[in-house]
């Protein structure tokens, strides 16, 4: 049975966290570095984290295993061996696999409701010094619907678990709105819920399944 609701008060992190993340990159000190560079600051990590997040699959299943840590999950044991598990055997280009990081980042924190003109702007500020191709990017993954079907079939095969982290890591899934979307993703990216489940357990976040 699923456990799409979650009570309470809505944890840190979500879209305003999100957004907070990204606009410290000016205050770090990390220059324009491509989209590898934004998914670093995104999810928290800073240059190192940066640098794996567009170092391959490897630093990207070392990254997400960093994030397990950093939320109060278990970064050790079997969870990189599950994200990497099912790695496809020729490794996507690193700008695309960032770019996919992103938008599932993106579209995860836009579940529950969309970006406003505000948050919009705030976010393409904090943009305003990296490389003109990186803000037009980002400015299309903010058009584009939410949609975890989509989001799920654009995801090549062996990026499923990698995808589905990188969404929940963007929020704190503590409604029906996010509980819905992250079902559907799982469902379109045929994730069994134990899978499922075991990434949640790894970030510290309740259980989608129950």
């Amino acid at each position: 049975m699923k456990n799409l609701g979650g009570g309470g008060a809505h944890n840190a992190g979500g879209l305003g966290d999100l957004l907070g993340q990204l606009g410290g990159r000016g205050a770090s000190g990390s220059a324009a570095g491509g989209l590898g560079d934004i998914l670093g600051q995104l999810t928290g990590g800073g240059g190192a984290s940066a640098a794996g997040a567009a170092g391959g699959l490897g630093g990207l299943g070392g990254l997400l295993g960093s994030l397990a840590g950093a939320r109060g999950g278990d970064a050790a044991g079997g969870f990189e061996n599950l994200i990497n598990q099912d790695n496809p055997a020729t490794e996507p280009d690193e700008e695309e696999v960032a770019r996919l990081m992103l938008r599932a980042m993106t579209q995860a924190a836009r579940a529950d409701g969309d970006i406003d003109a505000e948050e919009k702007a705030k976010l393409l500020d904090a943009l305003q010094d990296g490389d003109p191709s990186d803000m037009e990017v980002v400015q299309k993954i903010l058009a584009e619907p939410v949609s975890a079907q989509a989001l799920a079939a654009d995801t090549p095969r062996g990026l499923e678990t990698q995808v589905y982290t990188m969404s929940l890591n963007a929020i704190s899934p503590d409604n029906q709105a996010e509980g819905q979307y992250l079902h559907a993703l799982a469902q379109g990216l045929s994730m069994k819920p134990d899978t499922v489940n075991q990434i949640h357990d790894s970030l510290g976040m309740p259980r989608l399944y129950n």
